[in-house]
């Protein structure tokens, strides 16, 4: 059978099994406009990254700014700010306390907090969550100030009807029931964003990380105003400085496609040459956003120095990424695969300010920059000794995925469809997962 029979045998034919499955409804809307977009797939990624940022930059700043009133009033009055947004595989660590740049006004809990946790909770306080459950609720009751954020995973008022699996997971709550302020990406219920023809039944290439991961960083730089320079009510200067940042260095991403576009090819080639493909970070969850993701590759693997030897073989590649470009650990594996005969593709920043050990740029075969040259934050705040809110996580997602979006249509294109992961969020999506993965096993993508 010729590779794209057995592409086109495995996925159309099991997209048909799973024409139900949330977003395979959204097909006859979806074909028509993505399927003639003259643009490259990698390119149509960044666009939709650009809808979203410009969605926050423009009618999600009122609201950023009256969430940072009511946080700072609440720090004020000796109230207490909490977080449990990180929906989104590398954002649990990308906003944990403690992480350069981080000015820790909003130390976020991760998938272990319990309703213990919770109960602590209180009148004054303020909470930013994601993760809409009764205990969230419930502190909304007790007078917390609690900011929600519209996540593709979980149910809200925009939802379409029947295409989620998660209503129990959130006992049976929306967003809106338990927020005094919604905030709103615009990034869909599918999470992927983009519809290849081969591929019919899922949306390709997740976008989750600049709706919740832009608004942390949006509204942690707005708390910060008010807390140390004294910012005035409804200001919202700061946040919108962090989406022009945002906006001007994913531009510079953007106009770097030729590269992209070259990595995609020998990633290509790499595969069609019986390669596997790997990834690795150290210190962060950079790697989880390539691992098992929804609308993600299940090609697309994680490795560690237990068991990197076994798994890696000549021919192969990785995907190398960090918080900073001299992480010694980085640094250390990036050797260790090119003494296997494996290929480092590192994308982050070419020298990270102050670095004066061995940045990973110099061993790796590709480089993809983020233009983030940052070790702590981007943002200057009177009155905070180191600069805040950190880009290197939100552009190195943008960069991963806009690679991988033109890496799958590069795949195509060479008679070798890759099998996409379905968002076990979507109903029907364990399933079709169930189906597609072994069918990536046997073949490698």
């Amino acid at each position: 059978m010729r590779r794209r029979d057995f592409g086109r045998a495995g996925f159309t034919g099991i997209a048909a099994g799973f024409a139900g499955c949330g977003n395979a409804g959204e097909k006859q809307t979806v074909n028509v406009e993505e399927s003639q977009a003259p643009n490259p797939y990698g390119v149509q990624y960044y666009e939709k990254a650009k809808e979203v940022w410009n969605r926050q930059a423009t009618s999600e700043l009122p609201l950023i700014a009256e969430a940072a009133d009511n946080a700072a009033h609440s720090l004020k009055n000796g109230g207490k700010l909490y977080s449990q947004a990180m929906f989104g595989h590398m954002l649990d660590l990308e906003l944990r306390k403690g992480r350069p740049g981080n000015p820790d006004y909003l130390p976020t809990w991760g998938w272990n907090a319990s309703d213990k946790d919770y109960a602590a909770i209180g009148d004054g306080d303020f909470l930013f969550f994601d993760y809409t459950k009764k205990r969230v609720k419930d502190v909304q009751d007790r007078g917390t100030f609690t900011v929600g954020v519209r996540i593709p995973y979980l149910p809200n008022q925009t939802t379409p009807k029947g295409v989620l699996a998660t209503y129990q997971t959130t006992d049976n709550l929306l967003t809106e029931d338990c927020a005094d302020i919604v905030l709103t990406s615009g990034i869909p219920f599918t999470n992927g964003v983009l519809y290849y023809p081969e591929i019919p039944a899922v949306r390709a290439c997740p976008l989750s990380v600049q709706g919740v991961g832009n608004f942390y960083w949006m509204l942690s730089a707005e708390i910060a105003m008010r807390d140390k320079a004294n910012a005035l009510n409804g200001s919202s200067g700061k946040a919108m400085e962090y989406m022009e940042l945002i906006k001007e260095r994913g531009a510079k991403i953007r106009a770097d496609f030729d590269n992209i576009d070259a990595v995609a090819q020998a990633m290509t080639g790499y595969i069609a040459n019986g390669g596997r493909y790997w990834n690795y970070s150290f210190g962060c969850n950079m790697y989880s956003e390539n691992d098992h993701r929804a609308s993600g590759l299940p090609m697309s693997q994680s490795i560690n120095p237990e068991n990197m030897k076994e798994r890696v073989k000549p021919g192969h590649f990785a995907i190398i990424s960090g918080e900073s470009s001299d992480i010694r650990e980085n640094f250390i594996m990036a050797q260790r695969l090119k003494n296997i005969g494996a290929h480092v593709i590192y994308i982050g920043p070419a020298k990270t300010e102050g670095s004066q050990g061995s940045d990973i740029t110099g061993l790796a075969t590709w480089h993809i920059e983020t233009y983030s040259p940052e070790r702590e934050g981007a943002l200057a705040v009177p009155g905070i000794d180191k600069k805040i809110c950190p880009t290197t996580g939100i552009l190195y997602a943008l960069a991963l995925w806009m690679l991988n979006s033109q890496f799958i249509s590069r795949m195509i294109e060479a008679d070798m469809t890759p099998g996409i992961d379905m968002g076990g969020h979507l109903i029907g999506g364990n399933g079709y997962n169930k189906e597609v993965r072994p069918i990536v096993a046997e073949r490698g993508y």
